[in-house]
């Protein structure tokens, strides 16, 4: 299963570790870790709502938290009825 993440950019399901809204930047560890892990420039620091932790990295998302768990559950709902 691939999880859509915005424009023609998809995260293998098995590698995801988390996905968190961009708002949680404002604490000092978190802003570190956003640092360490770069910035792609497909996206302008405004148009990011979210990020995804895989074991192979950071991506950056224009689509919200909420939205692309909405599409995890029902892309990994729809694997199990198969």
């Amino acid at each position: 299963m691939f999880l859509h993440i915005g424009g023609s950019r998809v995260v293998a399901g098995e590698d995801i570790v988390g996905i968190f809204t961009i708002a949680i930047q404002d604490r000092q560890c978190n802003r570190e870790f956003l640092q360490s892990a770069g910035h792609t420039d497909e996206l302008s620091r405004e148009e990011i709502k979210a990020f995804i932790v895989t074991t192979k990295g950071v991506s950056f998302s224009p689509i919200a938290p909420v939205t692309l768990k909405k599409r995890f559950q029902e892309n990994s709902f729809d694997k199990e009825r198969d």
